[in-house]
C-alpha cells in the first residue's frame, strides 16, 4: 500500500549525453541512501508556469514517487510503497 510522504529529499541525477538519458540515480531520505535500480515511469505535468517532472522509481524493495520542480529545482518525495 502506498504511504503518502510529501517531504523534500536530495536526489543525485544522472545524465548521459551519449545515450540521451537522464534519470534519478540516488535518493537521500531520512538519513538513508537509496540507489535506484529501475525507473518505471517518467512524465511531465504543468501547473501554471511551473513544469514538474514526475518519476516512479525503485531500489529493488521500495517504490518511490518523486517530483522535480523546474522553478525551484527542488525534489519532493510524494509517496513510498514497500515491497
Amino acid at each position: 500500500m502506498a504511504e503518502p510522504i510529501n517531504e523534500s529529499v536530495s536526489v543525485n541525477f544522472l545524465s548521459n549525453h551519449l545515450k540521451g538519458t537522464a534519470y534519478p540515480w540516488v535518493i537521500f531520505w531520512r538519513g538513508r541512501r537509496y540507489t535506484i535500480t529501475n525507473v518505471g515511469l517518467h512524465h511531465t505535468v504543468r501547473d501554471g508556469r511551473t513544469l514538474y517532472h514526475l518519476y516512479s522509481v525503485t531500489d529493488g524493495t521500495t517504490f518511490f514517487h518523486l517530483r522535480f520542480d523546474t522553478e525551484t529545482l527542488a525534489w519532493k518525495l510524494l509517496e513510498v510503497t514497500y515491497d
